[in-house]
């Protein structure tokens, strides 16, 4: 051993033993042995900018795991070679620290030693983040305190690796073969500058996609935001050539732009994060994750635009923690401008929010400034998380997807495709909500409520209850560039420099919308509640004996494996008896005792709250209960009627559940749910075209009564309107009025026959189902206004005997609405 090894050894020894205390790096993936998949194969990592720290982290993780030591000797090709690392581009210089321009001279002798014999070396790229966050220019504090892209000095570094070295991630990559570099026969300068050039590339790539952009500060942004020519065009097109107006256009602009921007600050999110493992450890059971891996697939090279569901203004946290426990880039998150009150405003501002207002209409500079922030946050290579539904869900169904947002991400993308943009959908699901009770106010009327400073602080009373567990599925990613190359192959030579969208666009953009909602919902959480709620619900009083709760869902879990909906549906691994002590657990179910049997059953305000979460999953069930839902009234039904019947009714379902298959596919999803029931013993096949229930009385014909009720509400509402309209006769209603009378007819239904829940008279439901039958040609509006049918409404009307009791038909054909009440 020389003098120098004499010394190195012993400290770096210590300074092992000082960073073992101390340092705890996040590594990824949990096992990065399996990445060497050629056990014969020589191992040598390749750090990107190397440094004492680094090379103490990676030696800490290749002990945990089991790997080859990165400081040991290793011979390749008959060469030896003292360390078992590289550093792509090292720094040098002792005060002013820069990295070489020439690469890493080891890896330059790794490649000139290749001599194509059969031995294989393996190249295992390591990226290290202390602190793994970006940042802006000009904070001293925030400099020391995160990772960006900036060559770091011995000084920063130091205090880097004491301030993070908690909070470091350590990410091994898949190993480059250096025998597929070097089997195309190219010579050593040549082979090791295309080594050089994917591996700084895969650096670069996996920096985007897990600190992010290099940031500008949010003056230099708002001023970029300011210059854009879609700004500058609205400003000339409000004020003219006045220059008194167009320097109050100006200020305005600049006004809307400081009201916009997002102020990101990574110590904001530390301390917010801090705070949401606290509140989630204090308020939920835990958060179920599942399907986390297709982000991680597609961030690598991909800009990520996360589109969830809208469910809570928990929403927002949820997602950005995940994100962020997740090691991946944090996004940009679009919240409504109503959230930028006192206080909370300016810490969602440095958590990533942006702001944006309900409605840009009339204010055409507004805009333009928020199109050019977009865009330029979007060419940066940020993810941006954004709501298509607009706002929160009040009925647990998912809306109707905007096109606002969606269309400037779209129209972003084609002026400047660098980057692949994909949608990530995410499915969101609480068994409780804190805004419960605020949802069915408003649903039942009640004026919404503001978001305020003391509104929030009067909610903090619900932590002190158990809200159970969080679900978050991500769905299959869409990819933007696939569908517009469907809509139309030539989209990328397009210029349109006015701004203005080109025709074709639209149907793309409601096709994502669309696409994204089926997604979601294709990757929906079953959780025990809304299982609970399922179940039930179907009851007339919300009542249930223990033996018949515990035998329904078991009924309803095996159903939903049996009738697969999509791989990234989850359902919860508990039996029946675990499932109603979780209800049990969190009040939504109570006990009554009973010589012959326990009654299981719901409080009526639960009940009303329960069907939030009942509409959570009721797509995934929709057709098997609609077909139960055909046998209530009548024993047998010929399959060919039976399809028929399905086929009628699913346009409506479609548009109000949101459900993943097309109409001309509904005959062959129909033979799979029928073909699951007959297999369930729940019909029987007595000729190949006929099919039959249980006999009345026997366990199997009451639960495939109770699968049944799942659907009876929706077409009580569908008969409803029907029913009005073939009362009031073709050409005298307008569509507003027949809207508000179907609307407080249902209100009174509730009342006499059900539960009266205002889900049940939920507008918005006339609404979609009206307008559907518009698409669909079986209603007409005249020059004045008014809606026109033929004989095809009365058959449906008709058809509805097969399924609607005669008393529930009766109450509604009898209803007889006063002019004077109908308030439009």
């Amino acid at each position: 051993m020389n003098l120098a090894g004499f010394i190195f050894k012993p400290l770096y020894w210590l300074a092992g033993k000082l960073f073992s205390a101390w340092a705890r790096p996040a590594i990824m993936p949990e096992s990065p042995a399996d990445l060497i998949t050629d056990s014969k194969a020589v191992v040598c990592y390749v750090l990107e900018s190397g440094g004492l720290a680094d090379l103490l982290a990676l030696e800490r993780a290749c002990a945990i795991h089991g790997l080859p030591s990165p400081t040991e000797p290793f011979d390749f090709c008959g060469a030896r070679f003292s360390r078992r690392f590289a550093v792509l581009r090292p720094s040098h210089g002792f005060f002013f620290r820069r990295r070489s321009t020439a690469g890493s001279r080891r890896l330059r002798s790794l490649v000139d030693a290749a001599k194509g014999d059969g031995e294989e070396l393996l190249l295992i790229p390591v990226a290290i983040y202390w602190g793994r966050s970006p940042d802006k220019e000009g904070s001293f504090l925030k400099l020391l305190l995160s990772e960006n892209w900036d060559v770091v000095g011995r000084t920063r570094k130091f205090f880097a690796t004491v301030l993070h070295g908690r909070d470091t991630l350590l990410r091994f990559s898949k190993a480059l073969p250096l025998s597929s570099i070097t089997a195309e026969g190219l010579e050593s300068p040549i082979a090791f500058r295309k080594v050089f050039r994917i591996l700084r590339v895969h650096f670069r790539q996996g920096r985007s996609a897990t600190v992010g952009p290099d940031l500008s500060h949010r003056r230099t942004l708002v001023d970029q935001v300011l210059r854009a020519p879609g700004v500058k065009r609205a400003i000339e097109a409000e004020a003219g050539d006045d220059l008194a107006k167009q320097e109050v256009s100006r200020a305005n602009a600049r006004r809307y732009a400081l009201e916009i921007a997002a102020d990101i600050s990574y110590p904001t999110i530390r301390i917010i994060r801090r705070f949401l493992k606290w509140l989630w450890n204090r308020i939920y059971d835990g958060i179920e994750l599942s399907h986390i891996e297709r982000i991680h697939d597609v961030a690598k090279d991909k800009e990520v635009i996360y589109v969830p569901c809208h469910r809570s203004h928990f929403d927002y946290l949820l997602l950005a923690y995940i994100v962020y426990e997740e090691r991946l880039q944090q996004p940009h998150i679009a919240a409504g401008i109503n959230l930028n009150m006192p206080i909370i405003g300016p810490i969602l501002r440095r958590g990533g929010a942006f702001f944006l207002r309900r409605s840009f209409r009339g204010n055409r500079v507004y805009a333009a400034v928020f199109d050019a922030y977009l865009h330029l946050i979007l060419v940066r290579g940020h993810s941006i998380e954004y709501f298509v539904e607009g706002g929160r869900s009040r009925t647990g169904r998912l809306l109707a997807p905007k096109s606002g947002m969606l269309a400037m991400t779209v129209n972003s993308y084609i002026k400047d495709p660098k980057r692949p943009v994909v949608f990530v959908p995410i499915y969101l699901g609480y068994e409780k909500l804190i805004e419960g009770d605020s949802f069915i106010n408003e649903l039942g009327g009640g004026e919404k409520q503001s978001e305020s400073l003391f509104g929030l602080i009067r909610s903090v009373k619900s932590l002190r209850e158990n809200f159970g567990s969080v679900y978050v599925n991500i769905a299959e990613p869409i990819e933007l560039e696939s569908l517009l190359d469907s809509a139309n192959p030539d989209w990328r030579d397009m210029t349109n420099g006015n701004g203005e969208r080109p025709p074709w666009l639209n149907d793309v953009i409601d096709e994502l919308g669309q696409s994204i909602m089926r997604a979601i919902n294709s990757a929906a959480a079953v959780t025990p509640i809304s299982l609970l709620a399922y179940v039930l619900l179907a009851t007339p009083k919300q009542k249930i004996g223990h033996k018949e709760l515990v035998s329904q869902l078991r009924l309803s879990i095996d159903l939903l494996r049996r009738f697969h909906y999509s791989d990234s549906v989850t359902i919860p691994d508990l039996s029946p008896e675990d499932i109603i002590a979780h209800g049990e657990k969190l009040d939504v179910i109570s006990r009554t005792s009973h010589p012959m049997g326990d009654v299981i059953h719901m409080a009526e305000h639960t009940a009303v709250l329960m069907t939030y979460f009942r509409n959570n999953i009721l797509h995934l069930l929709a057709i098997p209960a609609s077909v139960a839902c055909c046998f209530i009234q009548g024993r047998q039904l010929e399959l060919a009627e039976l399809q028929r019947l399905i086929s009628l009714i699913y346009p409506f379902m479609h548009r109000e559940l949101r459900m993943r298959w097309e109409d001309d596919e509904i005959d062959g999803v129909t033979s799979r749910a029928i073909d699951t029931l007959v297999d369930m013993e729940l019909l029987t096949r007595e000729r190949k075209q006929l099919l039959v229930r249980p006999p009345t009385g026997s366990a199997n014909a009451y639960q495939l009564l109770m699968l049944g009720q799942a659907m009876v509400p929706m077409l009580q509402r569908f008969y409803l309107v029907i029913a009005i309209l073939v009362q009031h006769g073709s050409g005298t209603l307008s569509r507003t009025r027949l809207e508000r009378m179907c609307e407080i007819s249902a209100e009174r239904l509730s009342m006499i026959y059900g539960l009266h829940s205002p889900d049940f008279f939920n507008k918005s439901l006339f609404h979609n189902f009206i307008r559907e039958l518009q698409e669909m040609d079986v209603l007409r509006r005249n020059g004045d206004g008014l809606l026109e049918f033929g004989d095809d409404v009365v058959g449906i009307g008709i058809d509805a005997r097969l399924v609607l009791g005669e008393e529930i038909r009766h109450s509604i054909l009898s209803l007889t609405i006063p002019e004077d009440q109908v308030d439009v």
